[in-house]
């Protein structure tokens, strides 16, 4: 893989002050920031000079920027050797998992903790049991086959006096009970008899995407700074493999369930027309693909004889 090449065309001319430099100079290293730890080692000073040759302008950032995505999918091969492929993978897998599962949350609280149905339509049932069940499952075989590797890497951490690897392996414990607690604090404090307020809600929302970003992100530094390889990551590797065609299995039946309360449930709020389920179907489509294909590619290179 080549290092992209920044779109936007050479430097316009004229003298730009400090202040835009400066901006255009942030604005480049927050869009490398984006890509792998690999890819950076290996590309980021020569990304940088083309940035700095075509003027860093906006439109060479966000090309860039945008080229990140395909880089953590698909990592490429002669930037790692074996372990460190299902580490990258497992990493992004995590990530994504997290923000699939929080859009599964809100769709549970936005329908069925709602008691929406469509009379008439048992297929609105089935979407629910399916979606149900496979939230559970998926879960459930994420952390039974991540514990190893979590626990392996928790006790080398805790022997080596690793204090900054021990908080990010305790970021799953602790991001969800911080926001829990906030989110019983804020119920309490602005709740009302039918809940909270429409902006308290996205409010909240928000902060539970916040947490579980933080949640993912914890293991997934401590995998890049511990580097763990054996048994335990090669199970975790295929474990997030099946968690994430499970969990593409939940997102299907969340589809289902929105297009039938779309169609023939429309009296009901956020269901009125296609504009917002739309566009939330299309962020479960997004964190679906790179949830199942990251863990795919993490759980072939697992399974491939060495």
């Amino acid at each position: 893989m080549t290092p992209p090449t920044p779109a936007g065309g050479t430097p316009t001319g004229g003298t730009s002050t400090g202040g835009t430099s400066t901006g255009r100079k942030l604005l480049a290293r927050a869009a490398l920031a984006l890509y792998p730890p690999a890819w950076r080692a290996r590309y980021s000073d020569e990304v940088s000079a083309l940035l700095d040759d075509s003027g860093a302008g906006l439109a060479a950032v966000a090309s860039v920027a945008w080229r990140a995505l395909p880089a953590w999918i698909c990592p490429p091969r002669h930037l790692h050797d074996r372990p460190a492929r299902m580490r990258a993978s497992l990493a992004t897998a995590l990530l994504a998992w997290s923000m699939l599962a929080g859009l599964g949350l809100v769709f549970a609280q936005l329908t069925q903790l709602q008691g929406l149905m469509a009379p008439g339509y048992a297929g609105i049932r089935w979407a629910y049991a399916v979606f149900d069940g496979s939230l559970a499952l998926s879960a459930l075989v994420a952390g039974l086959g991540g514990l190893p590797l979590w626990l392996l890497m928790l006790r080398r951490a805790r022997r080596e006096q690793r204090a900054r690897d021990t908080l990010y392996l305790l970021l799953p414990v602790l991001a969800p009970v911080a926001y829990l607690a906030g989110l019983v604090a804020t119920a309490g404090l602005v709740g009302g008899p039918n809940g909270v307020s429409p902006s308290w809600f996205l409010a909240v929302t928000l902060a539970g995407f916040a947490a579980a970003a933080i949640a993912a992100a914890g293991p997934g530094l401590a995998l890049r700074r511990l580097q763990p390889r054996g048994p335990a990551l090669h199970l975790a590797a295929v474990a997030a493999a099946a968690a994430g065609a499970i969990m593409a299995l939940a997102a299907a039946a969340m589809a289902v369930a929105v297009v039938i309360l779309c169609l023939w449930a429309r009296r009901f709020s956020y269901y009125h027309n296609f504009t917002t389920p739309g566009i939330y179907l299309a962020l479960v489509a997004v964190a679906a693909s790179v949830t199942t294909v990251s863990a795919a590619r993490g759980a072939r290179v697992a399974l491939a004889k060495p």
